[in-house]
């Protein structure tokens, strides 16, 4: 049943609905049959009745003695003979031994009919006694009618009723024929106007069922094409209000859907070009841009190498636009290094020149007080020349003062340089830390990225055919995620190592940092040293001029003199000392052409 198509369905509801019509009607015309016979056997029995209803009113009459049995009995048969009803039918009685006692027109009264038999052999009257004394009941058999051929006998039913008082039976009889033939007209209408109505149904039928498979036809042709992606087919029946016209309408939202999804096809694949076009400009310019860190850690780390081996003549190179400010700050820091350097070197020059007058003359003092305290002799000559040694000597301390705090301020210069170039290396280290974390956010939304790829695929899987498209795309964005986190973690390697680098170079320059601050400690004291001779040679002067007023205080005078002498004789060694390990540290820094030819210039000067 599940395999026949509609149209046998239809057509077998059809038929099942003819045979139950069918059936309804046998029954109904049975019935109806059934009906109109118990109609004639109801009127057999009600006459019957009606007739021993009058020999019960002659038996009373009789009981009462208002009248004889004899009398009583024919006046009840001659009213039971005169009984008649539509269309031949009357009333009979016989006795139980078969006479005859009451008939219309008293035709054979007194006779016996018990043995008569129609042409079937069936005993009428014998049956009709025996069925009355049995409280009665019908029998049937064939008669001739009274105005037919004699020849011709005909279906007849007969009723009988018994009166046990004077042991009589009534009965009546009727044809069945006119029954027969009114139930066999009415059923032959009735079966033409069932066939009539038949074939109308089956017309109806064929017409509604063929609108209906038609319709269907109609749509699975146009289902089908809108399987096969036909968005221009125009939907039948979609203005019926039945359920293929709600088919109809549901085939036109599919056909709808089958064009949004075309277009969102469409669509998708105009995306995916432009994400495939924005890929490979985001893959291009990753790349560049890998290629510009890669060449600004090179850089930078050649340069903090070569500035590690005590090169400040180096300098970094074009980083490209978006690194220019941390070339001009790099090389700032370097030039600015470089200079205070030249600046601390051209100053310890000057310290090596003076140290060596400062050394000399404490020599000359010293040699010039033992001659004072073994020649008195000689004082007024060698005093005027002692005057102008020791004036001299005191400007040259001043001299070599002026100098040194020159140096010493210098060299806070350079400190400010080298804590600046530290600032500035901790500046490259922080933008290094939040490279990392922006690759680091990279990374991760490669990941969610990815992870959304993947869930956006498994929906795709679930959606099926409709689904592909999707599935492709996030494949494709899942590859993309993939490849962005590979290229986030080897540049957060990268950051890494340039990181490494980066606080190499900081602690390079903290310890370029730590000597300056200790050569300018260095330099402080050498101040002091120096400002301690330029006092030591003030002293002096004012001693020799005390001199030249009292020559009775030259011996005290020349003692202290020779002591003042041995204490600038020592501090001028240890000026010596100082200076000459300033030097040496100084000329552990390489410095450009430009510098070294000033200080050529500088020396020849």
């Amino acid at each position: 049943m599940k395999n026949m198509s509609l149209t046998r369905q239809l057509f077998a509801v059809v038929a099942i609905l003819v045979c139950g019509f069918a059936a309804v009607l046998y029954f109904q015309m049975r019935t109806s049959s059934h009906s109109i016979f118990s109609q004639r056997y109801d009127m057999q029995r009600i006459l019957t009745e009606s007739a021993v209803g009058v020999m019960k009113a002659y038996h009373e009459r009789e009981v009462k003695g208002e009248m004889t049995r004899a009398e009583a009995q024919a006046a009840a048969f001659e009213a039971i003979s005169a009984m008649r009803y539509v269309p031949d039918g009357y009333l009979f009685a016989y006795d139980y031994a078969g006479n005859r006692v009451a008939f219309p027109g008293k035709a054979g009264v007194g006779k016996n009919f018990y043995d008569l038999a129609d042409k079937f052999g069936v005993r009428l009257v014998a049956d009709l006694i025996a069925a009355g004394r049995k409280g009665g009941d019908f029998t049937l058999y064939h008669w001739t009618r009274p105005d037919g051929p004699a020849d011709e006998t005909f279906p007849k039913v007969g009723y009988a009723l018994a009166f046990e008082p004077w042991g009589v039976v009534v009965g009546t009889g009727a044809y069945l024929d006119d029954l027969h033939t009114f139930v066999a007209n009415d059923a032959k209408k009735t079966v033409t106007a069932a066939l009539f109505v038949l074939v109308l149904t089956l017309v109806v039928a064929y017409r509604v069922i063929g609108g209906i498979t038609g319709g269907l036809g109609e749509l699975r042709s146009a289902l089908l094409r809108v399987a096969e992606d036909d968005t221009d087919l125009a939907i039948p029946h979609t203005n019926r209000a039945n359920e293929l016209g709600a088919m109809a309408k549901a085939t036109a939202v599919l056909q709808d859907k089958a064009r949004e999804r075309k277009a969102m096809a469409l669509a998708q694949a105009a995306q995916q070009q432009e994400l495939d076009g924005e890929r490979q400009n985001n893959l291009l310019r990753q790349q560049e841009e890998s290629r510009q860190q890669a060449l600004v850690v090179s850089t930078i780390g050649t340069a903090l190498a070569r500035m590690a081996e005590g090169d400040l003549a180096v300098r970094c190179g074009d980083l490209g636009p978006a690194y220019a400010q941390l070339r001009g700050n790099f090389n700032d820091a370097v030039a600015r290094l470089e200079e205070a350097l030249l600046r601390v070197r051209l100053k310890s020059g000057d310290i090596g020149i003076s140290k060596e007058d400062i050394r000399h003359a404490s020599r000359e003092l010293a040699n010039r007080t033992e001659q004072q305290a073994a020649n008195l002799e000689e004082t007024s000559a060698a005093l005027d020349e002692l005057t102008v040694a020791i004036r001299q000597t005191a400007e040259g301390a001043r001299e070599a003062a002026n100098r040194v705090q020159t140096v010493s301020n210098e060299a806070r210069e350079s400190d400010d340089v080298v804590n600046k170039a530290m600032d500035a290396m901790s500046n490259i280290e922080r933008s290094a830390e939040e490279i990392a974390k922006i690759i680091g956010v990279i990374d991760e939304i490669a990941f969610q990225t990815n992870l959304l790829a993947l869930n956006a695929g498994v929906e795709a899987a679930r959606a099926g055919e409709s689904g592909k498209g999707f599935a492709v795309v996030a494949q494709e964005v899942r590859e993309l995620a993939q490849r962005s986190a590979a290229a986030a973690r080897q540049i957060k390697e990268q950051i890494a190592r340039s990181s490494d680098q980066v606080h190499q170079g900081v602690d390079l320059v903290g310890k370029t940092g730590a000597a300056l601050k200790r050569i300018s400690s260095q330099i402080t004291e050498a101040n002091d040293a120096v400002a301690g001779i330029a006092a030591s040679a003030q002293e002096q002067d004012t001693t020799l001029r005390a001199i030249s007023t009292s020559l009775n205080q030259l011996d005290t005078a020349t003692q202290k003199n020779a002591a003042m002498a041995q204490d600038t004789t020592r501090s001028a060694e240890q000026l010596s000392s100082d200076a000459s390990d300033l030097l040496h540290l100084i000329e552990g820094f390489r410095l450009g052409a430009q510098v070294r030819e000033g200080e050529q210039l500088r020396m020849a000067s």
